[in-house]
């Protein structure tokens, strides 16, 4: 925007020549010199501009005084540069084609940055060594010793030189986002203050979750930044914005990163978040170590809901951790429905509804079962993998293998080459140990069931229907000694009749749906074990004919 002389009457040179003007006649004077020069503004009079000067002397004929009350200048410095442009015959062409650095060299060496007569450092050696640990007062010094009699910078005009030297070094790009690419998450360093489930003060962890296309704000408050919590924060994120992103950029806390990303490879995400994202069809993309810039938007975000936050806390007592993602969701109606200077006419939330929501993929209805996951568990010998202080068993044939365990609130799945292997109900107590017969080998069944008299386990050395019916069995309400019994029952048939003849047996018994050791001992007893039970029917007996029979004929005759 330009501005005239006369727009604005508080500069001192301003007032003067308006003084002037109706001292000689009005405003006409003025006013022509403003339709003979209209591109002079008030830029030239207050930041001292060369080129508006050069301007003036081409191509007017006032004196030095007339020039001096139009620029803000002395006479002096105007007889000055009239007299360098009369030496130089500089011309308008000249001064079109120029540029302000030359005229600078030109007309103001004296006072040009360039032409200092005072030594200059090696800015990318004192950059090199500022990052290595050295202050800027030890880097000035040592600048000033390797200057010796030479004329060297202030300590004040070196910073000032190390400033402009690194921020032209360090040029920052404006980032374009595209519409539903990536939601950049991270936690807070304000942590709120509230009332734990027993009433007693605690810390709270504050969540923010950004679109960056739009700039759409989330926030919410979670107990800790534990990975249970981590993969809660996400989730409710994720239901604030009404869809998937195709990556979530995150910082690298343990919860999300197991090891950043380095000279060792690429970053390993925690196995229960990769789960999560792989649940809800998006990726994880972790930031670069100390790279805040690669979620620039969140980091923003931060700063913006603490801010609030803080105020909307100030002279509350404490609250609860619903209390205050309820408050939370009334910070960010107001911060997402504010007007954004970046877009005339548009908000936050408006920018989302235009550009994010139609670009983000649909969500998923059921939410993410957490699950804690572990990968990589080596099978030791004894055929069992330990988590939250409790051991569960996995086949034997796994020995020497890499496992991946998934623990949920009820269960505790193994697998292995993406197949699961074994299934357990999760056990209470600490230092409990469950073992599937099915992963035990022959010879470690056989030693558990002699020495714990286990039916069930001592089944599974022999076949499927010896097992199903010491399955059914086990399930009569049986205790201490009736137990011990029917095992003794079955291990004694086993040793008289042999391996064939009772899986024989047992396999007749559960044909014609008596899966009963009485009903076994019954079919051995009789050699039945190797026959159909349709071959033994009851024949029709005819009764026999003599004259002692009288028959039916003898009670109708008359």
């Amino acid at each position: 925007m330009r501005y005239d002389l006369l727009n604005l009457p508080h500069t001192h040179a301003v007032v003067k020549e308006q003084r002037r003007c109706d001292r000689d006649g009005g405003p006409d004077r003025l006013g022509a010199f403003r339709s003979l020069h209209p591109s002079f503004n008030i830029m030239e009079t207050v930041m001292f501009d060369a080129r508006g000067l050069l301007r003036l002397i081409l191509t007017t004929a006032y004196s030095h005084r007339e020039l001096g009350r139009l620029t803000g200048r002395s006479p002096t410095t105007i007889a000055r540069y009239r007299a360098l442009v009369q030496d130089l015959d500089f011309t308008l062409a000249q001064l079109g084609d120029a540029s302000d650095s030359d005229l600078e060299r030109l007309f103001r060496a004296g006072n040009s940055p360039a032409a200092s007569r005072k030594t200059q450092p090696d800015w990318n050696a004192v950059a090199l060594s500022v990052k290595k640990g050295r202050t800027l007062l030890e880097a000035h010094e040592a600048y000033a010793l390797e200057a010796g009699d030479r004329q060297a910078l202030s300590y004040r005009s070196f910073c000032r030189g190390y400033a402009r030297n690194m921020a032209a070094s360090h040029p920052v790009m404006i980032q374009r986002h595209k519409p539903g690419a990536a939601m950049m998450v991270d936690f807070a360093g304000y942590r709120p203050k509230g009332c734990g489930d027993d009433g007693a003060e605690r810390s709270f962890e504050l969540f923010v979750a950004v679109l960056p296309a739009s700039d759409l704000t989330f926030a919410c408050v979670v107990r800790s930044q534990k990975t249970m919590d981590w993969v809660e924060a996400n989730e409710r994120a994720l239901r604030f914005f009404g869809g998937t992103p195709e990556t979530i950029v995150c910082d690298n806390l343990k919860a999300a990163v197991l090891r950043p990303k380095g000279r060792t490879g690429a970053a390993v995400i925690n196995p229960t978040f990769q789960a999560f994202c792989e649940h809800h069809g998006s990726l994880a993309s972790p930031a670069g170590a100390r790279k805040p810039t690669h979620k620039a938007k969140a980091e923003i975000g931060v700063k913006l809901v603490q801010r609030l936050l803080r105020l909307a806390l100030n002279d509350r007592p404490l609250q609860r951790r619903e209390a205050i993602n309820a408050l939370l969701l009334e910070v960010l109606a107001r911060l997402n429905a504010r007007p954004l200077r970046r877009a005339q006419g548009e908000s936050r939330l408006s920018l989302y509804q235009k550009l994010d929501l139609p670009a983000l993929r649909p969500l998923r209805q059921d939410g993410f079962p957490f699950h804690a996951v572990r990968c990589g568990l080596m099978l030791g010998p004894d055929y069992h993998l330990m988590h939250d202080h409790r051991r569960y068993s996995a086949p034997y044939t796994l020995i020497g293998r890499k496992l991946d365990l998934r623990a949920s609130a009820t269960s505790v799945e193994i697998w292995h080459d993406a197949q699961m292997v074994a299934l357990h109900p999760r056990l209470d107590t600490a230092g409990d140990v469950t073992t599937d017969p099915n992963h035990m080998p022959p010879h470690h069944l056989a030693r558990r069931a002699s020495t714990e008299e286990d039916l069930q386990i001592w089944a599974h050395l022999r076949g499927d229907a010896v097992r199903a019916v010491a399955s059914a069995e086990a399930q009569r309400p049986l205790y201490g000694a009736a137990k011990s019994s029917l095992y003794r029952s079955f291990r004694d048939l086993h040793a008289r009749v042999g391996t064939q003849r009772l899986e024989a047996a047992c396999a007749r018994a559960i044909r014609i749906g008596r899966p009963r050791l009485i009903t076994v001992r019954n079919i051995l007893e009789r050699g039945l074990e190797f026959t159909e039970p349709t071959v033994f029917t009851t024949p029709d007996t005819a009764a026999a004919t003599h004259e002692n029979v009288r028959g039916p004929a003898y009670f109708t005759e008359g």
